[in-house]
């Protein structure tokens, strides 16, 4: 499945997700933040896209506000 971009609203949020979704089982890296994305954040995380729920569900269970989610050719 193709790559997906998370997007926060600062980049400490990303760097909380990255915590929360590691010890949930997904697999995050953190990038800069694409051109186009729009978000106060300099940070983004991708993850591959069958991993997009339990994510998701990662971060509500943490607290860590989702400020969107990047599919390919689409922008937050």
């Amino acid at each position: 499945m193709p790559e997906v971009i998370l997007v926060f609203a600062s980049n400490a949020d990303a760097m909380i997700a990255t915590k929360a979704l590691k010890d949930a089982g997904v697999a995050a890296k953190m990038i800069p933040k694409p051109p186009g994305v729009n978000s106060q954040a300099n940070l983004c995380l991708t993850i591959d896209g069958a991993s997009e729920s339990q994510a998701t569900s990662a971060l509500t269970g943490s607290g860590v506000a989702l400020g969107g989610v990047v599919k390919a050719g689409v922008s937050a």
